[in-house]
């Protein structure tokens, strides 16, 4: 499931940004991006986001619709759909309208399903700590990990 409906709704291939690219600065823009390299800086794309396996993401992430593969160390809010693929590694909270999370994802914050208007009315959302095994120090550690080059 996952990955393959989102792309489907892309009818141009958008943006790409290249496993050996590292932005600084925030990100805005409409349309699809597809990261593979390190975006440092917060976005708000009116689009679908990708960020593939290799991708590291440092800052906030407001979109319509995204799929999670890399490493994000910032809170990830989609208007819409959430996909995290077994290989993402999130430091931060996550929300969206539909969340769904492949086995083997690891999620160090919370997760929350909202109406999609941006407020989330405790009441009606699910809220779910996804907890970890991994003291805080080897969390920091395996973040490190992944983002040094």
């Amino acid at each position: 499931m996952g990955m393959r409906k989102l792309r489907d709704k892309v009818s141009t291939p958008g943006t790409i940004v290249g496993k050996d690219f590292i932005i600084e600065g925030d990100v805005k823009g409409t349309g699809s991006i597809i990261i593979s390299g390190t975006v440092k800086g917060n976005g708000e794309i009116d689009g679908l986001v990708e960020l593939v396996s290799t991708a590291v993401w440092e800052g906030d992430i407001h979109t319509d619709d995204i799929t999670i593969g890399g490493t994000v160390k910032g809170d990830v809010f989609a208007r819409g759909k959430l996909e995290i693929t077994g290989s993402a590694r999130i430091f931060g909270n996550v929300s969206g309208t539909s969340v769904s999370v492949a086995q083997g994802a690891m999620i160090d914050g919370t997760m929350k399903i909202h109406d999609g208007t941006g407020l989330v009315d405790q009441s009606d959302s699910k809220s779910a700590e996804i907890a970890s095994n991994k003291s805080q120090e080897e969390l920091n550690k395996s973040f490190e990990e992944a983002t040094s080059f």
